[in-house]
């Protein structure tokens, strides 16, 4: 907090309590999904019904297994992940002692209608996504505020503050083939339907999520 005084009648703005979102672009990612691509068809194969979670299966909507971080298909993008992650901890000056690791990790198809409910991930500190195939129109992800007392009464906005994202009461994502989202687990998120008119299995927007907590560093 600024602690000294800008003199009488000048206005000050400070921003507390931030809801931090981080993105990131992997490199070489076109060489990285098409093997996450035949992993995840092929996990499908085995498993049909997956796991119920936030996917919607009458929808259509598949949920692998939750633990791909102990899959050796999945190694490169478990590495990337920890290594975006440590980024994170270090921009936001996080316990230099204590490092990321991976708690879980799965895999979501999606074919056209299929979407996930609002939900967050307990538990752990920090959320992600990386998305692996996602054709136009295949469905944003999308986080909503969560103050819950900030929707109690909502101010009326000119057209510029509309496009304030201090005003925004949720901010959506584009689901970019290559990208990464890190996110505090804590923050309610949403996908929306695929609506992509894509045919066939090239439609599905393909995703692998993953949830991460902090561990001390070995002492070697």
């Amino acid at each position: 907090m600024n602690e000294g005084s800008p003199g009488p009648g000048k206005l000050q703005r400070e921003a507390f309590f931030p809801t931090l979102i981080y993105y990131l672009d992997l490199h070489g990612s076109a060489k990285l999904n098409a093997p996450l691509v035949s992993a995840i068809r092929r996990l499908q194969a085995e498993d049909t019904n997956g796991m119920h979670r936030s996917n919607v299966r009458q929808a259509g909507a598949w949920h692998s297994q939750d633990d791909l971080i102990r899959r050796p298909e999945f190694e490169d993008l478990a590495k990337a992940v920890l290594a975006s992650m440590q980024q994170v901890f270090d921009d936001l000056e996080y316990d230099g002692d204590m490092e990321p690791v991976l708690d879980n990790m799965w895999a979501n198809v999606s074919p056209r209608h299929a979407f996930n409910r609002m939900h967050t991930h307990p538990g752990v500190i920090w959320s992600g996504v990386y998305y692996v195939q996602s054709p136009s129109g295949s469905g944003r992800i999308f986080f909503a505020d969560p103050r819950a007392q900030a929707g109690v009464l909502r101010p009326y906005l000119s057209e510029a503050g509309k496009n304030r994202p201090e005003n925004w009461s949720e901010v959506f994502y584009e689901p970019i083939e290559g990208r990464m989202i890190l996110f505090p687990a804590w923050l309610l998120h949403e996908v929306e339907p695929n609506l992509s008119d894509v045919s066939g299995d090239g439609g599905h927007r393909i995703s692998i999520s993953f949830n991460l907590r902090q561990r001390r560093r070995s002492a070697d």
